[in-house]
């Protein structure tokens, strides 16, 4: 199958095919990842990762931006669900 490359900003852009999107069970709003295997590209389904995983990428030093520290370290105001 042959695809042509569309221009998209700096960019380069491939439409892939419904059905082929479809034998995958790729949607748009999947994500995928590309990889490049021994001079090729590999595109695959990015996995969802878990809760623990996420929590995990948080860099030990991380700091919440200025303007957040009012609802990050401030007292609950009124019927807040936490």
């Amino acid at each position: 199958m042959d695809i042509q490359l569309k221009k998209w900003g700096n960019s380069l852009g491939l439409q892939i095919p419904h059905r082929l999107a479809e034998s995958f069970g790729w949607d748009e709003n999947s994500t995928v990842e590309i990889l490049e295997v021994d001079g090729a590209l590999v595109i695959r389904k990015k996995a969802a990762l878990t809760l623990n995983e996420l929590l995990a990428s948080i860099p030990a030093d991380f700091q919440y931006p200025n303007d957040v520290h009012d609802f990050t370290d401030g007292l609950a105001q009124g019927q807040e669900l936490l």
